[in-house]
């Protein structure tokens, strides 16, 4: 049996919040083994960035009123 239809066959036997997870470490494997990894957890960080700058102002507009 291939190392391929292993995995389908484990993943296909799990919930699928667990499937959510298996499908989210073979994406970060991914990245990382393209080299995107830093790229992405660079998005990631301005992307938390600019949820705290939203809320920020959020809450300077409601002060304001």
């Amino acid at each position: 049996m291939s190392t391929q239809e292993l995995i389908n066959n484990e993943v296909e036997n799990l919930p699928e919040p667990l499937q959510r997870e298996v499908y989210d470490f073979a994406h970060f494997l991914r990245l990382k083994s393209k080299g995107e990894l830093q790229l992405f957890q660079e998005f990631e960080s301005w992307e938390a960035a600019s949820d705290e700058d939203f809320l920020k102002l959020e809450r300077s507009m409601v002060e304001v009123e």
